[in-house]
């Protein structure tokens, strides 16, 4: 089988934005102006900067201002402003999406190496919600895969802190160290009654290609990660089937090119595809495709940690090709994030600055659904110990059942 190493969307630099230097007071009104600005990334997004009204932006501006202000003047000791704000910042950014991270003055640098390294040393994605850090993706074949962690485990310690005393920046700069270097983590999985101990040894990996197998007359496409060079691995991979349906595996696949899943998507559906918008509706980019790959019917198999990319040619899939959709919720996100340099050298913020679309349109911002007919998840499968994979097996089952006997039922 061919390698080749994934590209990922948050190991590419970052665009970043640069706010003039300016005093004081105004440090706060220009924060207030970027978290604005980053909620309207979300459930503000669209929102007129001059609109009247109970959801004016100016509130919002108004609102962050105020409450920084009573907090520095209702205390009895002076406040740190710069401990103040960086507290302030890590809960907005937390509160906005699991990618959002405010990174102090002091740990920009090194943060931004850690980000060009991204999950190449361990192969795990851990995000932070609420101030619980829990594991979102693991890349197959990776050291995080070897190691034994799972999508959806809860990482309670990083080398012996605690992860809710780590901002999100820190969580990656500990998963990018130097290749032979151990993490030591424990993990609270919902199917162990006591906390589980894993020493995640870093190392270079590279991401496995599209894999193709044909399972009781359906074509069965695993492709576990996304860049440039994807589709014309599935091409190939795909070359001589003929059978009615394929479906398409993208469990487990968070995060990678966007740009790779809708070049991907090209091969099987034509016409527009979508696009990528930023916060004021503006296409900053768009996709077509020319179709042809494979003539038939199209199912996709998702769950929980289906990512980005895995969203991207999900919606693709269902939206052009009518393609059935089986197993889990998919995460809720397909966007891009931009840098932003903080006033008076404060720090940076990351946060969501578009988001792609579907065929339709519609913003990948929120969990692609399932039709109650075809949830497969961990939750009705015990995990099985022979190595068998009985998602899988019941996605097979419904795409084999006969419609007659469906309706019948």
């Amino acid at each position: 089988m061919i390698g080749f190493r994934q590209e990922r969307e948050q190991d590419r630099p970052l665009p970043v934005r640069r706010t003039e230097t300016v005093g004081g007071r105004l440090l706060f009104v220009g924060v207030s102006l970027l978290f604005v600005l980053g909620l309207a990334s979300g459930a503000w997004l669209g929102a007129s900067d001059d609109e009247p009204g109970a959801d004016s932006i100016y509130k919002y501006i108004t609102l962050w201002e105020e409450v920084l202000r009573l907090i520095r003047g209702s205390y009895v000791e002076q406040v740190d402003g710069r401990g103040l704000m960086a507290g302030a910042l890590d809960g907005v950014t937390d509160a906005l999406d699991p990618f959002s991270v405010y990174v102090p003055a002091s740990e920009v640098d090194s943060y931004r190496a850690a980000r060009e390294i991204g999950r190449r040393h361990s192969g795990l994605l851990v995000l932070k919600e609420r101030g619980t850090a829990y594991v979102a993706g693991v890349d197959r074949g990776s050291p995080a895969a070897l190691a034994g962690l799972e999508q959806g485990d809860i990482v309670s310690m990083i080398n012996g802190r605690s992860s809710r005393e780590m901002p999100l920046w820190e969580v990656r700069r500990q998963l990018a160290g130097p290749i032979g270097s151990r993490v030591r983590l424990e993990i609270v999985r919902s199917r162990e009654p006591d906390p589980i101990e894993i020493g995640l040894v870093l190392a270079e990996h590279d991401p496995l290609p599209p894999q193709f197998e044909e399972i009781r007359g359906v074509g069965v496409l695993t492709i576990p990660s996304f860049d440039a060079g994807t589709a014309a691995l599935v091409a190939e991979a795909l070359a001589g089937y003929t059978g009615e349906t394929l479906l398409i595996d993208l469990r487990g696949v968070a995060g990678g090119s966007a740009a790779g899943a809708y070049a991907v998507a090209a091969r099987f559906a034509e016409g527009e595809l979508g696009s990528l918008l930023d916060r004021e509706d503006r296409e900053l980019s768009s996709f077509e495709g020319a179709g042809g790959l494979f003539p038939g019917d199209f199912a996709v198999l998702v769950d929980r940690s289906s990512q980005g990319a895995s969203e991207v040619l999900t919606a693709v899939l269902q939206k052009a090709k009518g393609a059935e959709l089986y197993g889990e919720p998919t995460f809720g996100y397909a966007g891009e994030v931009e840098q932003i340099e903080l006033p008076n050298g404060a720090g940076v913020l990351e946060l969501t600055s578009a988001f792609y679309t579907d065929p339709e349109g519609e913003r990948l911002n929120q969990r692609i659904r399932i039709d109650r007919e075809n949830r497969l998840g961990a939750l009705f499968f015990a995990d099985p110990e022979d190595g068998s994979d009985p998602v899988l097996e019941g996605a097979l089952e419904r795409i084999l059942e006969d419609p007659a006997e469906s309706a019948a039922l």
